[in-house]
Order: C-alpha cells, then sequence, then structure tokens
C-alpha cells in the first residue's frame, strides 16, 4: 500500500486529491466530486478537513 503524499504535478490547489488518485486511492476527478458535494452538505465543513488533510500529508519530492 502506496503512503498518501500530496501531488505537485497535476494539482489543482494543494494537490490532496491527486495524491490520493496517485496512491491508488480513487480517482483525482472523483475525490474533487466528493470534497465539493460534500461542502455544500456539511456548510463548508469538508473544505476544513481537505486543509487539515494538507497539513498531515507531505509533499511530494521533486524527481
Amino acid at each position: 500500500m502506496a503512503s498518501i503524499i500530496r501531488a505537485k504535478k497535476g494539482a489543482w490547489f494543494l494537490g490532496v486529491c491527486k495524491g490520493l488518485e496517485k496512491s491508488n486511492r480513487g480517482n483525482a476527478l472523483f475525490w474533487r466530486l466528493v470534497f465539493l458535494i460534500a461542502s455544500c452538505f456539511t456548510l463548508g465543513l469538508a473544505i476544513l478537513i481537505y486543509l487539515g488533510l494538507a497539513v498531515i500529508y507531505p509533499i511530494e519530492k521533486a524527481e
């Protein structure tokens, strides 16, 4: 199982969704939609979770 990282290449905002995709946990578009829809229904709680994940996950090292 690959560890989760924040991706630099292909990232839209902070690289959390692309990092989830690189660690074989689903498509980045799927995760982006999940965070968008969850943000609408939870009054922004998903945004705080996303920012928390951005703080916790390490940034991908340069190749």
